[in-house]
């Protein structure tokens, strides 16, 4: 791997430094199945010190919709799976063993930053503030577009990249989650 020996920074972005080992990440989503959201609040789904779900990426401090990324390269799929639901191209299966797969009437769609994703859903990885909505039902449904729209934006507190709209509590996820 390439080390880069000058003191320039290629972004201004907190995790951008050439000099910084440890990537930490963060992304806002929420998962609905027709007009249900999906609660990842649980104990169950939370990473503290006594109880890690991934190294990787994770849930914690009672947040369901703030996801936490230790790793590059990590796909969105793979978070999820950390929580027991499976994403794959054409179905979803929920915690509750759950599958949905699409149907002539139904689809597994993936919006990002209020997109439509059109590459294989497999693959998506997610970046620091991404908004991620995943669907599973009538791309028709009227509500789609307010469940886009209602993704918070909470995850630049997090990673420090909205100042002006505060700071973050302190990460207690069981891992080195600090900024």
């Amino acid at each position: 791997m390439f080390l880069q020996t000058t003191t320039e920074s290629t972004s201004t972005h907190p995790i951008a430094d050439p000099f910084d080992t440890k990537y930490h990440a963060h992304a806002d989503f929420r998962i609905f199945v027709d007009d249900q959201q999906i609660d990842l609040s649980g104990d169950e789904f939370m990473s503290t010190a006594g109880h890690i779900v991934s190294d990787h990426a994770h849930l914690h401090d009672g947040n369901g919709e703030v996801k936490h990324i230790h790793a590059e390269d990590l796909t969105f799929a793979s978070f999820l799976a950390s929580v027991d639901i499976t994403l794959t191209e054409n179905c979803l299966t929920l915690f509750s063993g759950e599958t949905l797969c699409a149907t002539e009437k139904d689809q597994v769609l993936l919006y990002v930053n209020e997109e439509l994703y059109t590459e294989p859903l497999t693959q998506y990885e997610p970046v620091d503030d991404d908004r991620i909505l995943l669907y599973y039902g009538n791309p028709q449904n009227e509500n789609i577009q307010t469940y886009i729209e209602e993704v918070p934006s909470d995850s630049c507190y997090y990673s420090g990249t909205c100042p002006e709209r505060g700071v973050a509590p302190p990460e207690s996820c069981g891992l080195t989650c600090e900024l």
